[in-house]
């Protein structure tokens, strides 16, 4: 059984060789908290990574000035 299916989220009926699958009633409340708090972090780590390539940028020309010195 999936983890999605465990937590309320699918419910399934199998009648036959039918198998249905339902949304459940419960709320996407927790799902989408979830997932706001996952793209907030995955935005605070790419910006941190903007900083990182910047400041490799910002060392790469200090390196090619003092090479045509």
């Amino acid at each position: 059984m999936s983890p999605s299916w465990s937590r309320g989220l699918v419910t399934t009926e199998k009648v036959g060789r039918v198998q249905t699958c339902k949304l459940g009633l419960r709320r996407l409340e927790e799902e989408a908290a979830w997932i706001e708090s996952f793209r907030q972090l995955r935005d605070a780590r790419f910006d941190e990574l903007d900083k990182v390539v910047a400041e490799l940028k910002r060392e790469e020309k200090v390196i090619g000035r003092r090479k045509r010195a």
